[in-house]
């Protein structure tokens, strides 16, 4: 698993989130890419970058993580994020990263007018739209008048990597051809630069630990995953079939009131529907058995989930204090992680 994870930080680029976050912490570095993003902006300085800096619209709102985030002189709001798998949900993503950076960009007392322009900008590693640009800027507009750009001061920016179109300015294009290695067409001392970072970032052996770390972690959680999946469609079939149960139940209830129905229509026939009326009993019996039985496994399957789930949150428990992470991340992270409450969390650590 070492030697496997070792290979896994060797081989690690720009295409790397957390080789990405490492990269552009550095303040000069994250300043020339904004200004080659937006060069008619003509960005002068901006804050120190924070990564994985959250927000949350509210208490029980879902929160956001974004990968870099940073203000510049005027204070507009920079969301950058390396985005590898496509997950096939960006548009709705990126509607919610600009609600939380948004919100920033209002200060209490102010009027709208005073509002900060927010830019969410992308660095896909597929085609975000499938329509092959290179580029896509992303902007309200009037359905009625789609020449009609909404000014609201929001822009969402979207670079598809392995596009190879150049259909941004050279100096971008530059940096697109670094992330997608491949070969830089001209000199260019921003990618020299962007090149040393990345080599610092590998050398820092805090930083390997931590990636380290961080991986085990996303595997660990990706083998839960897996199981809880295998057991969710298990408890799925068993919901079929109690689906199909009831269905059967509903149709001997529906058989036994057509044999009323004849019973009173035709006294003639009172001893075959007698006789049918008894079968439609002996099954509907036979259903509800059936059904009591999908029912009591379909309980057992819960409770079996339940215990799974115990388990994988004490063996995450043990396997991050062995890795020396003290009590209130080992808290934070299970407590994320499984969507507990106070007193839930506080059983596993009553010991």
């Amino acid at each position: 698993m070492n030697n496997e994870l070792r290979k896994k930080w060797d081989n690690a680029d720009l295409t790397d989130d957390y080789i990405f976050n490492k990269v552009m912490l550095d303040k000069e570095i994250c300043l020339e890419l904004l200004r080659r993003i937006l060069p008619d902006l003509n960005i002068k300085d901006i804050q120190y970058p924070n990564n994985q800096q959250e927000f949350s619209l509210a208490p029980d709102a879902k929160a956001v993580r974004f990968d870099i985030y940073t203000t510049d002189e005027r204070n507009n709001h920079y969301d950058i994020e390396m985005q590898v798998v496509n997950e096939h949900n960006l548009a709705k993503r990126i509607r919610y990263y600009q609600a939380a950076s948004t919100m920033e960009a209002y200060d209490k007392g102010k009027t709208y007018d005073f509002a900060d322009n927010s830019y969410v900008i992308f660095f896909c590693n597929f085609d975000p739209f499938n329509l092959g640009f290179q580029c896509y800027t992303l902007h309200k507009h009037i359905d009625n008048a789609p020449e009609h750009i909404i000014r609201d001061g929001q822009t969402d920016i979207l670079f598809n990597i392995p596009s190879s179109n150049h259909d941004v300015t050279p100096k971008m294009q530059a940096v697109l051809d670094l992330i997608a290695q491949r070969n830089i067409e001209e000199p260019d001392a921003f990618v020299v630069k962007l090149r040393e970072r990345m080599r610092k970032v590998k050398q820092n052996r805090k930083w390997r630990a931590e990636y380290m770390r961080l991986s085990m972690y996303e595997m660990d959680q990706q083998i839960r995953e897996r199981k809880i999946q295998e057991l969710q469609t298990k408890v799925e079939e068993a919901q079929s079939k109690l689906k199909e149960g009831q269905a059967k139940l509903e149709e001997g209830k529906s058989r036994l009131a057509e044999n009323r129905a004849k019973l009173n229509e035709d006294k003639s026939k009172l001893a075959e529907d007698q006789t049918k009326l008894n079968e439609s009993k002996s099954k509907l019996a036979e259903d509800q058995a059936k059904l009591q039985n999908e029912q009591d496994k379909l309980k057992s399957k819960w409770h079996e989930i339940n215990n799974i789930q115990e388990k994988d949150i004490k063996a995450l428990i043990v396997k991050l204090q062995k890795m020396g992470i003290n009590e209130a991340a080992i808290k934070e992270c299970v407590k994320t992680s499984y969507k507990l409450d106070s007193k839930q969390l506080q059983n596993y650590f009553s010991d």
